[in-house]
């Protein structure tokens, strides 16, 4: 097969998969992967995806935003490489991490494998990214647009929507759809932007509660795809694993330790919960936190990928023994999963890095 199917191939392919008389797929499975559809679309996705964001420790600063440093695009270079090797072909890329052309350059031989998600980041008119990233890629598998906490689809929004909206008619977009960490834009997202295709929002089982009540069922009647992201509460969950420390894991922005000192002397009732999440975890010993979080979203039938962030080799090949375990039709451990609840509940928003707390304070604040 060539790099890149041509616009007019994927197109016809799309078509076909939605064809009167054929039987819908919805998921298959191809070696130790499982492919979802995402929403209404013909676009088949891993169910665990690579995720966007870059290791902060090998940064640098960019005009806009940031690019890495030699050492680090070789370690993620090799990570990727690694992820597509073991069946994922689900990639978010961000444009202010420099990432556009080093994933571009990793694409090469292999485009006809790789579903690319791609927003819009920098300034300038929304059509001219969409031309960029045409040009280096292709096309564009997935184009997303980020609607922040403004309560509202403005009507500058609804602009941006038309933009990439007729993009995807042209041909450009195999799928279009947001990014948002509010559930009330999603709820206004799925009823008011026309052929959304997709919605990018958090989602790890300690927020399982959280006030989608709404949102959830109107996404799946309006069959809109669902991608989980921070599924690992932006890596504080792997640092939740008391029986498993990883000094080279860490949270984005600042080192977090909830089993070690500074917060089991704040509370006794901290103590007692991680000494809890520690007898769990010995009951379960061949599975770390990170992989029970993480095979608790693939069992969710409404989510159609999940997007750890990945910096460390050992990370790409545990998170897949995680989707091939659940594959393989083994259930996540519910206690270790609770257990991991009540050390969150008990630390209140410290067990996020300070710069996401007000993640934990919004989802907490729309818990059932």
């Amino acid at each position: 097969m060539k790099d890149s199917m041509n616009r007019r191939g994927f197109l016809a392919l799309s078509a076909a998969a939605c064809l009167p008389g054929k039987a819908e797929v919805r998921e298959y499975r191809r070696g130790g992967m499982v492919y979802r559809r995402l929403g209404r679309t013909g676009v088949f996705v891993s169910l665990l995806g690579y995720g966007s964001h870059t290791d902060y420790r090998y940064r640098l600063r960019a005009p806009w935003g940031s690019v890495l440093n030699e050492e680090g695009q070789r370690r993620r270079d090799r990570q990727i490489s690694r992820a597509i090797d073991l069946g994922v072909s689900m990639i978010d890329v961000y444009q202010d991490c420099g990432q556009w052309e080093p994933m571009a350059q990793l694409a090469r031989g292999r485009r006809d494998r790789l579903v690319l998600s791609l927003k819009k980041e920098f300034p300038g008119p929304t059509a001219d990214v969409i031309d960029n990233g045409c040009r280096l890629f292709g096309y564009m598998d997935l184009f997303r647009f980020v609607i922040y906490d403004t309560k509202e689809l403005t009507q500058r929004t609804i602009e941006r929507w038309d933009v990439v909206r007729k993009a995807k008619e042209a041909g450009k977009i195999r799928a279009i759809g947001i990014a948002t960490h509010d559930p009330d834009i999603m709820v206004r997202a799925v009823r008011e932007l026309e052929s959304l295709d997709f919605i990018f929002f958090p989602y790890n089982f300690i927020h399982d509660r959280v006030a989608y009540s709404e949102f959830l069922p109107l996404a799946v009647k309006h069959e809109i795809g669902l991608l989980a992201m921070k599924p690992l509460g932006t890596g504080s969950i792997t640092k939740l694993d008391s029986r498993r420390p990883r000094p080279d894991a860490k949270p984005e922005g600042e080192t977090l330790a909830l089993n070690l000192g500074n917060l089991r002397e704040r509370t006794p009732m901290l103590a007692e919960a991680v000494t809890t999440l520690t007898q769990e975890l010995d009951r379960a010993p061949e599975e770390t936190l990170a992989q029970a979080a993480l095979r608790f979203l693939f069992s969710k039938p409404y989510l159609t990928c999940a997007l750890p962030g990945m910096w460390l080799d050992e990370e790409v090949d545990e998170n897949y023994l995680a989707l091939a375990t659940y594959a393989s039709g083994r259930a996540a451990s519910t206690g270790v999963i609770k257990a991991a609840s009540a050390v969150a509940s008990a630390a209140g928003p410290a067990w996020l890095p300070a710069e996401y707390r007000w993640l934990d304070r919004r989802w907490r604040r729309t818990e059932s």
